[in-house]
């Protein structure tokens, strides 16, 4: 049985029989399309009366689209924007996405939350939005029939109307004129989906405010009366504020309020350089941090990986992932491969800061952000406030980057608090990038002893990884088990094993929780991040190992998988692969599965020096099924590309006495725009349905550099990033 399943994977489609679709969709309200009394009425205040709740046509034939995905730079919305214009044969200018209210009707149905994270935000919006409007498209096309005594066959629609194909001249019947007749009618068996290949390219909603930079982010919060906070944060993981000479703060022209925080001291201002300054001439006194540092705990990592004594990784549905079978294989091994990987924490640095903005008022409170995680952020401000989250007015917008960083929030909380010292005005908390990096959540470093067991032809007979990291489900507080497995168990280790297109004969997870102190949170990719890197060098190590070609190792692997087999060819094939390359150069490649979507890199390098290469091409490729929008999904691989050779090349977070010790960009070595290799990025055509796209182009980079560099050099890379394996890019 082959470990991926994601091509069938139900657990986020909209079910297409009549009674599923009826009872899933009608019974729970998406089936309403409602008249907008006023231009102002919001989707919480409108009586359901229609069609779908997603769907609101306004009384001048502007569709307005609502979403629990918010715009972080992703490019969901201009591709359901786009779809749902297509599906409703709509103006695209007509139609407008906004993000829907904190209500139950609007969860995302597969994680019950309005949150945006794990690429789900195309897969989930087209499969419940795609049939709606299309069942609206033919609603409209039977009221019209029966207004007009013409049978459908001899109607069409075209921008928001329908019209006579024989008589051209009869004026058409616009979409908000029928809205009446369509609610008496009930929606057709199995609504059909006009083919997304005769879609017109997505345009970004408020493109011309996009490019000439007004559209307004959560740093961009003015409310009146604003004022302004600056933080000092304690100067290492633990530390507590014990006392704080605050005079000469408190005296600086513009100083509103001096707010003493268990782990740090605000400054309340007229201004934020007044903020800024004044907090400079804070002296606080801190107790100690916790004795914790980078290197212990990579040793502390790597040493629990090597031992392998935690807990076994165990989904129930797939049987390569029984313990027995691998220990078995083992047993009879011709040889087996051992190798020892760790990487570091890592940092998001999304592009705009974390801020928030907050107003507390006697019964209220009212919050300006830009966030991944609306729903979670209104009840942990409810919390500290003593408020029901309703009383929390969420007032969210775009974001520049999240990343998994605004998933959490930290930030908006200590923000909050702050409001609360100052009851009725707004304050604007924004984290400089000192703050971002210093006060935590990262990536979580991480180590992995893999074991391949081989067979006396050189084929792979069994996998045994034992990952060692601390448990991020213990602090997001996720209960959603993936695949049946123990929700005791964080399945976030288990990311990039699980679910591979790889039909590895038996395979053994065993998971070592290590925690350590250092704040960690979900970062682009999660564990596919790590582990993608683990898997894919441990299978050029022992491709080598007994001369084995690595593509030929894996194309034995992909025998069963029709699917991934044809990936890996399009990879060679648009990589050049095959070409004669000369001396002090080569090639390495890595590929991966996730959610939904299959993904992978070719990386062509050059050996300059010893220690020393240059990256001459990166060919990424991704299949993601069903594509809307092809530039959108070209642009996050890329994206995503850029994340990942960042962290693979020399980005990571170093503590030492429970500090960290990166300040900003500079010494957090990011990638930089001349550093940047040409980078081609090819979508495998496929009619499968549409997969993620948005933490895709990560995993894989990484491990692509160094299959490229044991292949031009004969010494595997077992540690990120390549500056701490002896590597520098020339």
């Amino acid at each position: 049985m082959n470990a991926y399943s994601n091509d069938s994977d139900d657990s986020i489609s909209v079910p297409m029989r009549r009674r599923g679709f009826l009872t899933g969709l009608l019974a729970s309200g998406a089936w309403v399309i409602a008249p907008v009394a006023a231009a102002q009425a919001t989707a919480a205040s409108l009586s359901i009366t229609g069609l779908s709740h997603w769907l609101q046509l306004e009384a001048d034939g502007t569709l307005r689209v609502f979403t629990n995905v918010n715009d972080i730079g992703q490019g969901t919305w201009a591709a359901l924007r786009a779809f749902v214009a297509h599906q409703l044969d709509l103006p695209v200018e007509r139609v407008l996405v906004a993000l829907a209210p904190i209500e139950p009707k609007f969860r995302n149905p597969a994680i019950r939350n309005h949150a945006t994270f794990g690429s789900l935000g195309w897969r989930t919006g087209s499969r419940s939005l795609g049939p709606a409007a299309a069942a609206a498209r033919e609603l409209f096309l039977h009221a019209a029939s029966a207004r007009w005594g013409v049978p459908v066959e001899a109607l069409l629609t075209r921008e928001g109307a329908v019209w006579q194909q024989a008589n051209p001249d009869v004026a058409p019947l616009r979409y908000e004129a029928l809205l009446a007749d369509v609610a008496a009618l009930a929606p057709a068996d199995n609504p059909v989906l006009r083919p997304t290949a005769t879609m017109a390219t997505p345009v970004p909603q408020h493109l011309a405010e996009r490019i000439n930079g007004r559209l307004r982010y959560g740093i961009d919060a003015r409310p009146e009366g604003l004022l302004h906070a600056a933080v000092l944060h304690a100067p290492g993981f633990g530390a507590r504020l014990k006392s704080v000479d605050d005079a000469a703060a408190r005296r600086h022209p513009g100083v509103v309020k001096i707010v003493h925080l268990p782990d740090a001291v605000a400054v309340v201002a007229k201004t934020r350089w007044a903020a800024l300054q004044a907090a400079r001439l804070c002296k606080p006194a801190w107790t100690a941090a916790h004795p914790i540092s980078s290197t212990a705990i990579r040793t502390q990592l790597l040493a629990a990986a090597r031992r392998g004594r935690g807990r076994d990784l165990v989904l129930p549905s797939v049987k390569e992932s029984a313990p027995k079978q691998a220990q078995d294989a083992f047993l009879q091994a011709h040889l087996v491969v051992d190798a020892l990987f760790d990487v570091p924490f890592l940092p998001h640095l999304p592009m705009e800061p974390l801020n928030a903005t907050v107003q507390v008022l006697p019964d209220r409170a009212r919050v300006w952000l830009s966030t991944q995680s609306a729903q979670d952020t209104q009840a942990a401000v409810a919390v500290v406030l003593g408020l029901a989250p309703e009383r929390v007015e969420m007032l969210v917008f775009p974001g520049g980057g999240g990343f998994g960083r605004r998933l959490e929030h930290d930030w908006v909380v200590q923000a909050a608090v702050i409001a609360r010292e100052v009851p009725g005005q707004p304050i604007q908390l924004i984290w400089d990038r000192a703050a971002e990096l210093q006060a935590g959540y990262f990536r979580p470093a991480s180590a992995a002893r893999v074991r391949l067991a081989l067979d006396a032809q050189g084929r792979i007979t069994g996998l045994r990884a034992d990952i060692a990291q601390p448990s991020l489900l213990e602090h997001t507080g996720v209960t959603n088990p993936m695949g049946g497995l123990d929700p005791s168990l964080d399945w976030t280790a288990s990311m990039g094993w699980f679910f591979q297109p790889y039909a590895m004969p038996a395979l053994h997870l065993n998971w070592t929780r290590v925690e350590h102190g250092v704040p960690c949170a979900y970062w682009r990719s999660v564990g596919a991040s790590q582990n993608q890197f683990f898997y894919e060098c441990a299978l050029d190590i022992a491709a080598r190992k007994v001369d084995r070609d690595p593509i030929e190792l894996r194309r034995e692997l992909l025998a069963a998988h029709p699917r991934g087999l044809a990936f890996l060819q399009a990879l060679l094939a648009h990589s050049g692969w095959h070409e004669q390359l000369p001396p002090g150069q080569a090639r390495g490649i890595a590929m991966g599965a996730a959610n939904g979507s299959i993904s992978g890199h070719v990386v062509h390098v050059e050996l300059v020096a010893p220690g020393r290469f240059r990256l001459l091409r990166i060919t990424a490729a991704i299949d993601a099924g069903v594509v809307a929008d092809a530039s959108a999904v070209k642009a996050q691989v890329m994206g995503g590309t850029a994340f990942g050779l960042s962290a693979a090349l020399a980005t990571e977070i170093s503590i030492k006495a429970g500090r960290v010790e990166q300040t900003g960009l500079l010494d957090a070595q990011v990638l930089q725009m001349r550093t940047m290799p040409p980078l081609d990025v090819h979508i495998v055509p496929s009619e499968l349905r549409s997969g993620g796209v948005g933490e895709e182009g990560v995993p894989t980079i990484a491990p692509a550099i160094a299959n490229a560099l044991f292949a031009l050099t004969g010494k595997p890379v077992h540690r990120l990033p390549l500056s701490r394996s002896g590597w520098q890019l020339a």
